[in-house]
């Protein structure tokens, strides 16, 4: 299910604090899981494309899909990254509601995520969104100059889409419910400043501010339930009053963390996606 967000610093006993964050701290960040051979099934049978490449993680998945078959590139390219405990495929039928021809959607599963092998880090699951991406075009024959590119994220996933968005020529983003730095992050569930212990260093107000260098600024949009009970409401403004004329910022009253993208989906959302994405096509 989309939205199966954990975090477990909270949990963290405070006895070995800092041995538990150096030893262990990728089990506090990270929580994959596999596919069934159903999962991938009924993928498939909605139009569901495999994308297979490789990487130092070693053998890679990514899913793709648009609204109707077609040879020639879709108009903007979205590459749609979930949380912490999410797989990419849980995004099919939020996608699917807010799909137009003009769109595709690619959906990156982390390294060990799904059926991607190795270990996620910052390194590596921007590596395999961008070799996801070159596959990609590669495999269908697509110019990427023709292509705009466009990406979405829910909470570690909004960290990854605004990585990725910082490297590469990215043309609208929308982060959801996400956090302003791991340190941040740490500090806020255990109370205890142990981020120089971390290794796993997303850091997206120095992601944003190299967007907002960039001579070209993208769309940008976040989006944060006021009711997040994993991450703070406060970082998503903090993120926005990095540049509030370029960062537009919605805050959804009584959402909590996964409800901001769970059926029904509040107003605000779908009011984003719709202006960035476009309505669905038949």
């Amino acid at each position: 299910m989309v939205g199966a967000e954990i975090w477990l610093f909270a949990v963290i006993p405070l006895v070995g604090l800092p041995g538990l964050m150096v030893l262990f701290q990728d089990r506090f960040i990270y929580f994959p899981s596999r596919y069934s051979s159903a999962q991938r099934e009924e993928a498939k049978m909605v139009g569901v494309q495999e994308v297979r490449f490789r990487t130092s993680q070693g053998n890679q998945a990514a899913f793709f899909w648009r609204n109707g078959e077609g040879k020639i590139a879709p108009k903007t390219i979205w590459l749609v990254f979930g949380g912490n405990g999410d797989l990419a495929l849980a995004w099919i039928g939020l996608i699917r509601a807010f799909a137009g021809r003009q769109n595709g959607f690619l959906l990156i599963d982390y390294p060990g995520y799904g059926i991607c092998e190795g270990k996620p880090n910052p390194r590596t699951i921007l590596e395999n969104a961008e070799h996801a991406l070159q596959s990609l075009l590669e495999q269908k024959g697509w110019n990427p100059g023709t292509v705009t590119l466009g990406v979405v994220g829910h909470s570690l996933g909004g960290a990854a889409a605004l990585q990725f968005a910082a490297k590469n020529p990215v043309r609208k983003i929308l982060a959801l419910s996400t956090f302003t730095t791991m340190d941040d992050m740490v500090r806020t569930q255990i109370c205890i400043p142990l981020g120089h212990l971390l290794r796993h260093r997303f850091d997206n107000i120095a992601s944003l501010k190299t967007i907002l260098s960039q001579s070209e600024i993208p769309e940008i949009e976040i989006i944060h339930g006021q009711a997040d009970e994993i991450i703070p409401a406060k970082m998503g403004r903090a993120l926005a009053h990095l540049d509030p004329n370029r960062i537009k910022f919605s805050e959804v009253a009584g959402v909590r963390h996964n409800e901001i993208i769970q059926p029904p989906l509040p107003l605000k959302l779908q009011s984003a996606f719709l202006r960035l994405i476009g309505p669905a096509q038949v």
